[in-house]
């Protein structure tokens, strides 16, 4: 039953993965554009926001991993209560 619950309150690396892949393109679409209206230049937009992409989803991958130890906001369900527990 611990380890029942334990995995009520974890998240798989792959879904911090796709988080973070999906939060980046919307993200850094955004940075493109407004590196683009800045300069009007493209490939300097399209470089600036390939950087940014690589490095802000590193960040994130592990930022997300750290706080699934932090307890701070969680709190346990109870499957047989819970109506949208599959």
């Amino acid at each position: 039953m611990k380890n029942e619950m334990a995995q009520l309150l974890t998240e798989s690396p792959l879904r911090s993965v796709v988080k973070g892949f999906t939060w980046r393109l919307v993200a850094t679409f955004t940075t493109i554009l407004i590196v683009y209206f800045i300069t009007g230049e493209q490939a300097k937009a399209l470089q600036i926001g390939a950087i940014e992409f690589v490095t802000k989803f590193v960040v994130y991958y592990f930022h997300e991993r750290a706080w699934l130890r932090v307890s701070f906001g969680q709190s346990r369900v109870d499957p047989e209560r819970s109506p949208d527990f599959d």
